[in-house]
């Protein structure tokens, strides 16, 4: 039963275990969607409620804002956290994000919010210490709003449309956002087409985040750390080194700024972890991830039978998504990698958040 059609209970205990016998919730307890949170969140917001943003795979049921709404209430939103799940959620809608197979796929990725630019601050979302983990509403709400979104409407369901063989636990929520303060670099939107001042969430398909410490900043060379950070991209396991697509690089602002100091941009960051991170064709024919036949497979970059020749782990430098986040840690140059899903979809996609107008 969709969770914007009305149920009717005595008590709040009963309303928890209904939302369970439903099927409203993945497992972890839920806000009761009443008509009062739900209209109140639909004020501030200031739009018609039967407004649509898009069909949600696989089910492809509509989403309108009302559905949505009762899905951040669910979440335990704010009414101003609401659009920027409902700009995340335009994001995972776009064609090349291929949300069919995001939610289909036996592969372990989950779409990853990441908020960027002033709204960060403005709404308290935390960039900085445990950006991954707990502690702040916004990040665990919104991230939490997004999933019962492909839940809900979407119908998502683990073990049914969900054949994930392992998930991970950004399954339950994931979401992070941007160090500014501590970034010597634009925001991530910037590389993605949008004004530096803009407020926006990047929607990425991907794994859990894999920890890379590179050592203390200070100490290291530029190169030291970018051929740490190389090697941990080319695991010969990952979805990408087999077949290509993003990899998100998630820099401590120590590294960051250690890099900085050094004269390196993001651009500069993506050409050379482009040339270092790479694997021999004489270990990568020992995956059988992909047949070599297969359209993204890497024998189509390389001569299959030269045992010496070296396969790319990204198959070109933009395909590194480069952002800042974190705290600054006890000096061990901290960092953080996301494998993406190939070219198979989950691409990164950008839309700008916008705010409602208020009169004052």
């Amino acid at each position: 039963m969709d969770p914007s059609t009305g149920v009717e209970v005595a008590s709040l205990e009963e309303a928890h275990e209904a939302m369970f016998e439903l099927g409203w919730t993945d497992g972890l307890p839920a806000i009761p969607p009443t008509p009062a949170l739900v209209e109140a969140a639909l004020d501030y917001l200031g739009r018609d409620p039967q407004e649509v943003i898009g069909e949600v795979p696989p089910k492809n049921r509509i989403a309108t804002v009302e559905k949505v709404v009762v899905n951040c209430v669910m979440a335990g939103c704010k009414p101003e956290y609401i659009p920027v799940v409902i700009a995340a959620v335009e994001a995972m809608l776009d064609d090349s994000f291929n949300l069919n197979g995001v939610q289909a796929t036996t592969n372990c990725i989950s779409p990853l919010a990441i908020v960027s630019g002033p709204v960060v601050d403005q709404l308290g979302f935390n960039p900085g210490d445990n950006v991954f983990g707990g502690g702040s509403r916004a990040n665990a709400t919104v991230g939490r709003a997004v999933r019962l979104v492909l839940w809900n409407i979407g119908g998502g369901y683990a073990g049914e449309i969900d054949r994930a063989t392992l998930g991970h636990p950004g399954k339950f929520s994931y979401c992070i956002a941007e160090n500014s303060a501590d970034s010597p670099w634009g925001p991530i939107h910037q590389d993605q087409g949008f004004s530096d001042k803009a407020s926006c969430v990047t929607v990425f398909a991907c794994e859990a985040p894999h920890h890379i410490a590179t050592g203390s900043g200070y100490v290291l060379t530029a190169n030291d750390i970018l051929s740490v950070i190389a090697d941990s991209i080319a695991t010969a396991g990952s979805a990408t080194m087999n077949g290509g697509g993003q990899v998100l690089l998630v820099l401590g602002p120590m590294t960051a700024q250690k890099l900085a100091n050094d004269g390196y941009d993001k651009g500069q960051i993506r050409t050379e972890i482009k040339e270092l991170a790479h694997k021999p064709v004489k270990l990568m024919r020992s995956n059988k991830f992909l047949n070599p036949e297969h359209p993204f497979h890497w024998a189509h970059l390389v001569d299959p039978s030269d045992d010496d020749a070296m396969i790319p782990a990204l198959r070109n430098a933009d395909d590194l998504l480069v952002m800042v986040a974190g705290g600054w840690g006890s000096g061990s140059g901290f960092n953080a990698i996301c494998h993406g899903w190939m070219q198979a979809g989950g691409l990164a996609q950008t839309r700008e958040i916008v705010m409602p107008e208020k009169s004052d």
